[in-house]
């Protein structure tokens, strides 16, 4: 009977000191002064070599933990969640998760970054916002003279100058630019192309691409040509010949839109 007894005493004992350990662990957590490490699991080379980006989000997961940075604790974890969501960076959170006391590690499915859109804050002035390949704005913006991220097209002549909410559509104009960058962007004339213009593409269904010095009027997107139209690997053909012949990036408009590849000669329409 003793021995059941010392058993009983031994059992409450350890299950009274669980709360307890617990309890001194928090609060050992919740006094680590020190920021939290944020890091992004099998990040894409993109996002790694944009240190503003990755602060960004970082102090996203930071502010949205706030005062309920424990492990203990799940409640800051799950507002994290809620916060990077909503920035439009990812498809879906997977896993967020502290893998130490002042460590938070994020396994996502990230969105891919495909282009940057000419548009208008609020307030007037001209900015170039980040778009997925979707089509969908992300969140960040860059001044319009540097256009942020030079690998990624330029689309101009949106009929939405205003940009959508982070996560939204920008609208069928952007995507009809993003349908053609695809059909061109592996060209060896690519580096001539300094913007995709859709400022046309309401009223006529055509796209226009820019070189420095040339207005190349590209016609219907891939795939929605008119009966008139060549095929899209005959448009390509001929401004591969007219890179051979050093004549792509003239000063003047280039109509592909026929068999013939129509040079005439004359400043470009505005940009």
């Amino acid at each position: 009977m003793g021995w059941f007894l010392l058993l009983g005493f031994i059992t409450a004992g350890g299950v009274l000191g669980i709360p307890s350990l617990r309890q001194r662990a928090m609060a050992r957590d919740l006094a680590i002064e020190m920021p939290i490490d944020v890091t992004f699991a099998a990040a894409p080379d993109w996002m790694i070599g944009d240190d503003v980006l990755q602060d960004e989000l970082a102090n996203t997961v930071r502010s949205s933990i706030g005062e309920d940075r424990s492990p203990a604790l799940r409640s800051g974890l799950e507002r994290s969640k809620k916060a990077l969501e909503r920035t439009g960076w990812f498809e879906s959170i997977d896993q967020i998760q502290w893998t130490g006391p002042r460590t938070v590690r994020i396994d996502a499915t990230w969105v891919i970054p495909a282009a940057l859109v000419r548009g208008v804050l609020p307030g007037g002035e001209q900015r170039s916002f980040l778009v997925d390949s979707r089509g969908r704005r992300l969140e960040i913006d860059y001044p319009v003279l540097t256009n942020g991220l030079s690998e990624f097209p330029v689309i101009k002549g949106a009929s939405r100058s205003t940009p959508p909410a982070p996560g939204d559509r920008w609208g069928d104009d952007v995507d009809a630019a993003l349908s053609l960058h695809a059909q061109i962007r592996n060209a060896e004339w690519y580096g001539l192309i300094e913007s995709i213009d859709v400022r046309r593409y309401l009223e006529d269904r055509e796209l226009d691409l820019r070189t420095q010095r040339s207005t190349i009027n590209w016609g219907r997107p891939p795939g929605n040509a008119t009966i008139a139209e060549v095929s899209t690997r005959d448009k390509m053909k001929m401004l591969d010949y007219l890179v051979e012949i050093d004549a792509l990036d003239t000063s003047g408009l280039v109509d592909i839109r026929t068999g013939n590849a129509d040079l005439v000669y004359g400043h470009p329409a505005s940009r």
